[in-house]
């Protein structure tokens, strides 16, 4: 009897040591599979956010290089930062854009097209008007107070003989390469071919921009218009300029206004 009364406490007890190896190993894999949904949503989350559009704070150096100037965000008639020039910077970046376009074996001259005062620039557009029309004069050039030359950060490139550069895809190698390249050196071709709609003008391979490095290579990255890394408004010219959102001004705005107008 004490030794069959042995036998069945021995059994009750490897029962519930088992049973307790069983719950724990049950338990483990419920804990470690939470862990693991947890780390895929962080990777989840992580793979969608997009660093665009950017959050810039008004009246800094930033607010300054991601200056929108497009149809909807004119500048003043008397802004000249840089004393009728290129911003330092801008000057840089083109110097050595230049020297590599040389040494990779491109046609590119040393002169540009930087900066255009407000009344240069009604002069040329006044000129394309009379020329071809005000709706074709529109996708080419710029209206007075509208135009990125008037920034100081923006230049058009030549060929070494005067005329610009690459222009009407005469040289694709060349536009390509400013495509792949040119955000090394804190410059983005302003207008792409495709992304007219977000700019406003046609395509223009020899149209740079200067937007600082750090700017230039997500831009670059993610196939970007300025307007769409900045969430501010492109397109067409609004109905009325009183919709206009002055460039200077653009960042103390609403980003639902910014984007709306």
């Amino acid at each position: 009897m004490k030794l069959g009364a042995t036998v069945g406490i021995g059994v009750v007890v490897i029962g519930l040591v088992a049973g307790g190896l069983v719950y724990a190993h049950q338990q483990h894999p419920t804990t470690s599979i939470t862990k693991s949904s947890q780390h895929t949503s962080k990777q989840t989350k992580s793979a969608t956010t997009k660093p665009y559009p950017v959050q810039v704070k008004a009246g800094s150096t930033e607010a300054t290089t991601l200056m929108v100037v497009n149809k909807k965000h004119p500048l003043p008639a008397d802004y000249n930062p840089y004393n009728g020039g290129l911003s330092p910077k801008t000057n840089q970046a083109k110097d050595e854009l230049i020297s590599a376009m040389k040494a990779a074996g491109f046609n590119v001259g040393d002169t540009v097209s930087g900066y255009r005062a407000y009344d240069y620039q009604k002069t040329l557009y006044d000129g394309y008007v009379a020329g071809q029309g005000q709706a074709a004069a529109d996708s080419v050039s710029a209206r007075p107070g509208y135009s990125e030359h008037q920034t100081g950060l923006a230049f058009d490139l030549r060929s070494s003989t005067g005329g610009l550069f690459a222009e009407g895809g005469s040289d694709p190698d060349a536009a390509q390469w400013l495509q792949d390249n040119a955000y090394k050196y804190g410059l983005i071709v302003r207008y792409p071919e495709d992304l007219t709609t977000s700019t406003g003008y046609d395509h223009e391979e020899w149209h740079m921009r200067y937007v600082g490095k750090r700017a230039a290579a997500v831009i670059t990255k993610y196939h970007l218009s300025l307007e769409q890394y900045t969430g501010n408004a492109g397109g067409d010219y609004n109905k009325s300029k009183s919709a206009d959102i002055p460039a200077l001004e653009e960042y103390s705005a609403t980003y639902k206004d910014r984007l709306t107008k």
